[in-house]
Parts: C-alpha cells; sequence; structure tokens
C-alpha cells in the first residue's frame, strides 16, 4: 500500500514534467510534431517494460475482446486524447487548460452511469458542480492583454502570451471526452488479466500503429521530423515523463485502491504548477481566478472518486 502510493505520488511528477516541457516545446514546434516523439518513446518504453516485467510473454493469454479493448484505448487516449490536450495547452497554456481537460473524470463517471449502471451520490453531485464551475472561471476577463515581460535575468524582453480562448476550450473538451473514455476501455481490457503493463503496451503500439500510417500523407513526414532542436529536446523530455508517469500510474493501480491512487494523481496539478512558475512564468497565467478554478476543479475531481 505504501508503495503505491509512492508510485502514484512519482506519477503524478512525472505528469508534471511532461505538462511542464510539453509546453514550452509546443511554443518552439507544433502539436503534432510533439506527438509524434512522444507516442513512439512512450512505446519503446513500454515494450521494455513489458519485457522486464515478464507481462509480454502473456500474452497468448488475453482474448480477442481484451485485446481490442487495449488497442481502442491507446487509440482514443493516447492519440485523441494527448493531441487534442497539446492543443488546448498551445492555445491557452497548460495552467488555463487544466481545468478543462480535467473534466475527463466527470466524462469517465458519466460513462459508467450511462452504460455501465453505477449511480451518483451526493458526494459525486457535488464534485460534478465544482468540475464544471472551475473551466468557467479560468475565462480571462476583457480587460486581460498581453504585456511584454522579462525573460529570466537576462535583460531580453518577450512578448507575453496571448490566449485563443475559443480554440483551447474546444480542444480542451474534446481532450477530457477522449480521456474519459480511454481508462473505461483500459479498465475492460485488463479487469479480467491484470496485466496492467502488457495492456499499456498494447495501447501504445496501437496509437504508434495509427500515428505511423499518418506519415504516409504526402509532406507529413517531412514536417514532423523538421522540428527545432530545443523543441527536439523538450519533447524528447516530455516523452519520458509520459512514459515514466503511465508505468508509475499501472503499478500504483496493482498495489492500492483505486481511490487512493486516483486523488493522489490529482497532485499532478500542483506540481505542475510549481514547475510551471519556475520555468514557463511568461507562457502561464497565475491570475487569482485561474488558481481558483484549478483547485475548484482539482477538489471536484477528487470528489467523483473517492
Amino acid at each position: 500500500m505504501s508503495l503505491g502510493v509512492v508510485f502514484a505520488l512519482l506519477g503524478a511528477f512525472s505528469f508534471s514534467l511532461n505538462s511542464v516541457t510539453m509546453r514550452r516545446g509546443i511554443s518552439r514546434g507544433a502539436a503534432s510534431q510533439g506527438l509524434y516523439v512522444t507516442v513512439f518513446l512512450g512505446a519503446g518504453l513500454f515494450v521494455v517494460a513489458s519485457v522486464v516485467s515478464g507481462q509480454l510473454f502473456d500474452l497468448g493469454s488475453v482474448t480477442a475482446n481484451d485485446f481490442v479493448s487495449m488497442a481502442a484505448s491507446g487509440v482514443v487516449h493516447i492519440l485523441g486524447g494527448r493531441y487534442c490536450n497539446y492543443r488546448a495547452m498551445g492555445a491557452i497554456g497548460a495552467n488555463r487548460a487544466q481545468p478543462i481537460v480535467g473534466m475527463a473524470t466527470l466524462a469517465s463517471v458519466m460513462i459508467a452511469v450511462v452504460f455501465l449502471g453505477e449511480t451518483l451520490n451526493a458526494l459525486q453531485g457535488v464534485g460534478i458542480a465544482l468540475v464544471m464551475v472551475g473551466p468557467a472561471l479560468v475565462m480571462p476577463g476583457r480587460r486581460s492583454a498581453p504585456q511584454a515581460v522579462p525573460a529570466g535575468g537576462s535583460g531580453t524582453v518577450v512578448k507575453a502570451f496571448q490566449p485563443k480562448m475559443v480554440e483551447g476550450y474546444s480542444f480542451g473538451v474534446l481532450a477530457a471526452l477522449f480521456w474519459g473514455a480511454g481508462p473505461v476501455l483500459m479498465r475492460a481490457g485488463v479487469e479480467s488479466n491484470g496485466l496492467g503493463i502488457l495492456g499499456g503496451t498494447v495501447s501504445y503500439l496501437a496509437a504508434t500503429l495509427v500515428l505511423s500510417l499518418t506519415l504516409l500523407i504526402p509532406g507529413q513526414a517531412s514536417g514532423a521530423l523538421s522540428l527545432d532542436k530545443s523543441a527536439r529536446k523538450l519533447f524528447f523530455v516530455a516523452g519520458l515523463g509520459s512514459g515514466f508517469a503511465n508505468g508509475f500510474r499501472f503499478s500504483a493501480l496493482a498495489l492500492a485502491p483505486v481511490s487512493v491512487v486516483i486523488p493522489l494523481m490529482r497532485a499532478t496539478v500542483l506540481f505542475t504548477l510549481v514547475l510551471n512558475f519556475a520555468f514557463n512564468r511568461h507562457l502561464e497565467s497565475f491570475e487569482p481566478k485561474v488558481l481558483i478554478g484549478i483547485f475548484i476543479s482539482m477538489i471536484g475531481a477528487i470528489l467523483l472518486v473517492i
């Protein structure tokens, strides 16, 4: 149990590292370029993890239905959700995007209620209300305007980030829907066999296969490879963060209850705020109402799963 708690917190920190480095990388490259780097790298990490854990050799025990659920989870969660999240971060910043994509927990609960016959209690009802309030608070006021700010202490002046709210909210909501459905599919794929690492491997490989097919589109391969050197490094670190985060999450769920792991994983929000303040201050908003919106949505998401 205690090791599961440690893994959950390590997973939360790794996800925040992914978010912060991806945010900076997207300011120098495209979301689709980041997707290629992080998905391909994540697939390699999960293949290694499945070999080390021995779960890869249990592939023959996975039923066809479970295999399809694992693969579908990869296409929905890793490709669809991740791309939309990257677009949302690029449009409005990671801080503002967090309460919006955080509605993924609400989407998962609603899917469970509609398709699995689960019921809601009063506490979860309060959680739903809080999750819905958070995104409304991160909307900038009419007087918000980009300001020139000093970068680092170098004396260089950098134009402050100007959010694109319609694009950010649209892709944020889509990311929440994809990320809400993805865990349900993954749970369906590993519930009967308990092969979480293998499920993640199949999920990543399915996402990699679909993403590889897009390289056949004329001009797509050259565009994906024409990365700024600094962006390539940032995307690589983001990919490592995402790969390790998912590995820690699956390991934590194998050692501790969901009701313990998921709330602890929400510590990602706190880690991300600290790292963004340290490294992405000129790209992010730290207005009081944005911070309040983040914390309200975080509390709501926790209430939905406890």
